[in-house]
């Protein structure tokens, strides 16, 4: 029995075993470095879309010209009010949206005190700015209906999330404002993937009418599914990222220290005194 018990254990301590063990290791170690790389690959892909847009969107600002984009809208029923919504959007999504960005780093994400005010900054851009004058453009944008409908539910789902992400730092629900601030930075870079499925869906010859629809709607609900899949992890990983979390916030915003009694102090003293 004792030779049995001995070669049933044996396996455990076999170079297969620790083989299998160091494989195991290896393959999660690969698996977090890939999760880092396509993360970061991401927010510079968006960065870099963001400044070209912004950089392609500086002639709306020519109070002197009307860029063709305006041009081809012509005529509107409020062109003054428009005009205004266009330079409001432009400006709120050239600051808002690198901004976000920022605040998905590590960087500012250690940094509790620098990554609250930001973020107050970025959400009042976003709620104030971005989806108001947003809004207002989708009534006219290329398309039909469906293309507005497009923008309003990617608007609705932008404004609800960073409600929702404010409301869950406020009760230092970490887990939940992380999950809403990925759909607000998901839907805000629908802009630049938009731009990416237009472009080419034009070199393909699709229909212009098609490909609005298609390069509009489907960044949309696919950043929406992508960001439920991401949050989606277990209870433990979760509960553990909630800890690291706080203990981040701990490390940069000490807490006061807790009272000490004093017949803790002396009980101690006294015994020695015996």
């Amino acid at each position: 029995m004792l030779g049995s018990n001995q070669r049933a254990l044996a396996p455990l301590g076999t170079p297969r075993f620790y083989k299998s063990f160091a494989e195991l290791g290896r393959r999660t170690g690969v698996r977090r470095i890939f999760k880092t790389w396509a993360a970061r690959g991401f927010l510079i892909a968006m960065a870099a879309g963001s400044a070209l847009i912004s950089a392609m969107s500086l002639p709306y600002f020519d109070f002197g010209t009307l860029p063709p984009f305006v041009i081809e809208k012509l005529p509107l029923r409020f062109e003054a009010f428009w005009l205004v919504a266009l330079r409001v959007h432009v400006a709120a999504a050239a600051l808002g949206f690198p901004l976000c960005l920022a605040l998905m780093t590590r960087a500012l994400q250690r940094r509790a005190r620098i990554h609250r005010w930001l973020g107050r900054i970025a959400g009042v851009i976003v709620l104030f700015a971005l989806v108001p004058s947003g809004s207002v453009l989708s009534f006219d944008a290329k398309g039909g209906a469906l293309v507005t409908a497009g923008f309003l539910l990617s608007g609705a789902i932008v404004a609800s999330a960073m409600i929702g992400g404010v409301r869950a730092a406020r009760r230092c629900d970490l887990n939940a404002h992380a999950r809403a601030m990925r759909h607000v930075v998901g839907q805000m870079s629908v802009a630049v993937i938009s731009r990416a499925l237009i472009v080419a869906c034009d070199a393909s010859g699709v229909d212009p009418d098609v490909a609005y629809v298609v390069a509009l709607w489907l960044p949309v609900l696919a950043c929406a599914a992508v960001v439920e899949l991401i949050s989606r992890r277990p209870a433990p990983a979760r509960r553990k990222n909630q800890i690291e979390i706080n203990e981040r916030i701990d490390r940069e915003i000490p807490s006061s220290p807790e009272p000490v009694s004093v017949r803790a102090l002396v009980r101690p003293l006294a015994r020695l005194g015996r």
